[in-house]
């Protein structure tokens, strides 16, 4: 049952039986049949064929999806203490600004007050971790976007404020890649303004701001993050972004490392 469990959240997140089939190192026909043979223990149909390669998943596999994860979370955890390791694993991920800006200020009180605590750290933007959230690879998320982030648990830490810094007389603007929190703000203001310029992608802040001090380019970004040679000009508290953390409601074994990053950012 738990190699079916592996097989269909696979294949529920990738939507598709080639994809799962190549991250499982299972053959496609294999993945295909324990889908049906799963579907046929339940008596419900998980998905919809549309076309070769698009599957499109049911109500009752969004539902199951959930149980699946919490399933195969109980088993890991219950090996664990079958083999009396008592501690716990606790994967943070977060967006940029909150991961080199803010976070750093609180990680080291987090990790006196849990020691039984394994934690790791990583940075990405506000929708691959409200993602890895929700499909359980990540146990707290800590992102500058406001998502629809549904069934997940948010609370609003505080906020931050954005700026518009850089050469203004210039016509390129940068901006970071579609997914992070900060682009949704700059194209926010740039449709406000009517402004037409010549976008520069990018996925790194780092990038952005070695830029920005060479006088190359404008955008908007988290004040904080804003080294002090690099001119910016304010905006209107429309564009004082919310900072959230978002975990799932059956963690309770780290529910009170939420409560100390929260109450860290709200004092």
């Amino acid at each position: 049952m738990l190699e079916q469990l592996h097989v269909f959240v696979k294949v529920y997140e990738q939507r598709n039986f080639t994809k799962a089939s190549a991250l499982l190192f299972i053959s496609q026909p294999t993945i295909s049949t324990k889908i049906k043979q799963l579907e046929q223990q339940l008596n419900t149909t998980f998905f919809i064929r549309k076309g070769p390669k698009s599957l499109v998943p049911t109500e009752a596999a969004h539902t199951f999806y959930q149980y699946a994860l919490r399933t195969i979370d109980d088993y890991e955890q219950t090996l664990t203490q079958l083999h009396g390791k008592k501690r716990i694993r606790c994967h943070i991920g977060c967006s940029n600004t909150i991961a080199v800006h803010y976070f750093p200020q609180i990680f080291p009180q987090l990790v006196a007050a849990f020691p039984h605590i394994d934690f790791i750290l990583s940075l990405s933007n506000s929708a691959k971790v409200a993602e890895g959230v929700a499909q359980h690879r990540l146990d707290i998320g800590l992102i500058e976007k406001p998502l629809d982030t549904h069934p997940l648990q948010k609370t609003i830490l505080g906020t931050d404020e954005l700026v518009l810094a850089g050469n203004l007389e210039s016509p390129y603007w940068l901006m970071r890649e579609k997914q992070s929190g900060v682009r949704f703000f700059n194209e926010l203001y740039i449709s406000e303004q009517n402004i037409h310029a010549q976008i520069i992608d990018t996925n790194s802040n780092e990038i952005i701001t070695a830029l920005l001090q060479q006088g190359f380019g404008k955008t908007i970004l988290s004040r904080i993050s804003l080294p002090e040679n690099i001119p910016f000009q304010q905006l209107s508290t429309h564009y004082h972004r919310q900072l959230f953390l978002i975990n799932r409601d059956d963690q309770n074994d780290l529910q009170a490392v939420s409560a100390m990053i929260a109450k860290h950012f709200q004092t």
